[in-house]
């Protein structure tokens, strides 16, 4: 019995049969899909601009060389990966291949492709972190710094590459809505430190095609994600991630008919998972320290941005942030250490350059 087929199981034993149902209900609309039914329909954007950036000023008194240092090494193909260190990928690199093991995943139907088989996808670990697209927001940041075009059009063939590699609904980047999301949340980030609607990206015919590819990618990303939520014992802080993505993208494009839908529907349960997965004392329900600071930093991304754009969330939701980051700081010792208790997976949202001190 092969390794899937056994998880596989083990998982069936511990369901209800409202999860048996839901899952059966899903696999029924991904066959479908493969079919054509019910996928994101190509729409232009309805008239009306793009929402406010999460920081009303977005700053610039910094040391810019540390940026540029960063922004150099990816152009010049380089990446960290987790373990992997200065690995050469080259730029852009092969958005589905396996930047550890080296296996190329075909372009089969996303959702068909089992990403826990290691001889079909490799480490899918390795595979989605690189499209998490946490290095766009480097490049981003040196450009916002420095103004040098060469980091701005080097944002531009990244996702450009990206949207050539990755088509909707194909390949291993199409098989899950939390890696959806924090690529959303990415985007975000770097759409406004790239300059919103006057980036220069965006200038002329060729701009104007460039932003059309970005637009498409975002809606179809919102309704993948829309219409995958996880559910049921897959309702943990990947159902936050997923909702924080989905928040934050309809939120900084509110340009579809659907966009106030999905804004409504994950603000609504952001506020229930706030209460349900951090208990009033401060503390995350999962019990492990690395999810704990992840769910703080997707509530305090989804705080920024909502409240930037006029949308506020409850005094509660606020409340278990607080208490969540009050936790961390009384686990932290002088270092700014915390104790390594329960699994972790070394992801994060959003990679924001750490600065050396001087």
């Amino acid at each position: 019995m092969s390794a899937t087929l056994t998880w596989r199981l083990n998982r069936l034993r511990t369901m209800g049969f409202a999860e048996v149902l839901w899952r059966t209900r899903r696999a029924i609309a991904a066959a479908l899909e493969r079919r054509g039914f019910g996928l994101a329909r190509q729409v232009d954007p309805a008239a009306g601009g793009a929402g406010r950036p999460w920081t009303s000023v977005m700053p610039v008194g910094f040391q810019t060389h540390w940026y540029v240092e960063a922004a150099e090494r990816i152009l010049a193909g380089r990446w960290e990966i987790f373990l992997l260190r200065d690995h050469v990928l080259g730029f852009p690199p092969r958005w589905n291949r396996d930047p550890r093991t080296g296996i190329e995943v075909a372009l089969g139907y996303g959702k068909a492709i089992d990403y826990r088989d290691e001889r079909v996808v490799g480490d899918i670990k390795y595979l989605w972190e690189l499209n998490r697209h946490l290095e766009l927001v480097t490049l981003a940041q040196a450009w916002h710094l420095t103004r040098e075009r060469r980091y701005a059009d080097g944002a531009r063939a990244l996702l450009a590459s990206w949207f050539e590699q990755c088509p909707y609904p194909l390949g291993p980047n199409w098989t899950s809505a939390l890696e959806a999301g924090v690529r959303l949340v990415n985007w975000a980030c770097a759409w406004q430190l790239l300059g919103g609607e006057s980036s220069p990206l965006l200038e002329g015919g060729e701009g104007d095609s460039f932003l059309r590819g970005w637009l498409g990618a975002i809606r179809q990303h919102c309704h993948f994600i829309a219409h995958n939520l996880s559910r049921h014992s897959s309702a943990n802080n990947h159902l936050f991630g997923e909702l924080t993505g989905l928040f934050v993208a309809s939120v900084t494009w509110p340009l579809w008919s659907e966009s106030a839908r999905w804004r409504e529907q994950a603000k609504d349960e952001l506020e229930a998972q706030a209460v349900k997965q951090n208990g009033a004392d401060g503390t995350n329900r999962e019990q492990a320290l690395w999810y704990h600071h992840e769910v703080a930093d997707m509530m305090l991304l989804c705080l920024l941005f909502g409240q930037a754009n006029g949308i506020r969330f409850s005094g509660e939701f606020a409340k278990r942030l607080e208490l969540m980051l009050e936790f961390i700081a009384a686990v932290m010792d002088a270092g700014g250490h915390v104790p390594m208790i329960g699994d972790a997976d070394d992801a994060v949202m959003v990679k924001v350059l750490e600065v050396p001190a001087p």
